[in-house]
C-alpha cells in the first residue's frame, strides 16, 4: 500500500514534529543544566536530545516518499530541499510571524510582538540566502 494519504503518513508527520520539538526541549535543559553546574544532567540530555534527532531522520525517511513533513514539497536532492526550506522560511517571513506578532500587539504584549517581528526579519533573510543558493544549484546544474 503506498503511504501518501494514510493515517500512517499523518502519525509520522505528528512524530517527526514531536522528535523535533523534543529534541530542542532538550538541548534548552541541557543548556540551563550547564548554567546550574550539573554536568551529569547536560550530558544526559544531550545524549537524549541526539537520539531524539535519530528518531526524527528515520520518520523524515519514510516521508520522502510523501513530501517534506511541514510543507509537502518534495524531498531529496539538494535542491528540491533547498526549495522545501525555502517555502517554510518565506511562509514564517511572509505570514506567520507577522500574524503572530499582529496579535501579541492585540493582546498588549509589545515584547513578544517585538520578539516575532525580529524572527519574521531574520527568516526572509534566510529565505534570501536559500534562493541565492538555488539559483547556484541551478547555473551548476546548466
Amino acid at each position: 500500500m503506498a503511504l501518501k494519504g494514510t493515517r500512517t503518513e499523518e502519525n509520522l508527520r505528528a512524530a517527526f514534529a514531536a522528535e523535533a520539538q523534543t529534541n530542542r526541549r532538550y538541548l534548552y535543559f541541557a543548556q540551563q543544566a550547564d548554567i546550574e553546574g550539573d554536568t551529569d544532567a547536560a550530558e544526559l540530555f544531550r545524549a537524549a536530545a541526539e537520539a531524539e534527532t535519530g528518531h526524527a531522520f528515520g520518520h523524515l525517511e519514510f516521508l520522502e516518499k510523501t513530501g517534506d513533513a511541514t510543507t509537502g514539497k518534495a524531498l531529496g536532492t539538494t535542491k528540491l530541499n533547498l526549495e522545501a526550506a525555502l517555502a517554510l522560511e518565506r511562509a514564517e517571513a511572509d505570514q506567520t510571524y507577522p500574524e503572530m506578532a499582529r496579535i501579541a500587539r492585540e493582546e498588549g504584549l509589545d515584547d513578544v510582538a517585538a520578539w516575532f517581528e525580529s524572527l519574521a526579519r531574520v527568516e526572509n533573510a534566510h529565505a534570501q540566502r536559500i534562493e541565492r543558493l538555488i539559483e547556484r544549484v541551478g547555473e551548476a546544474s546548466s
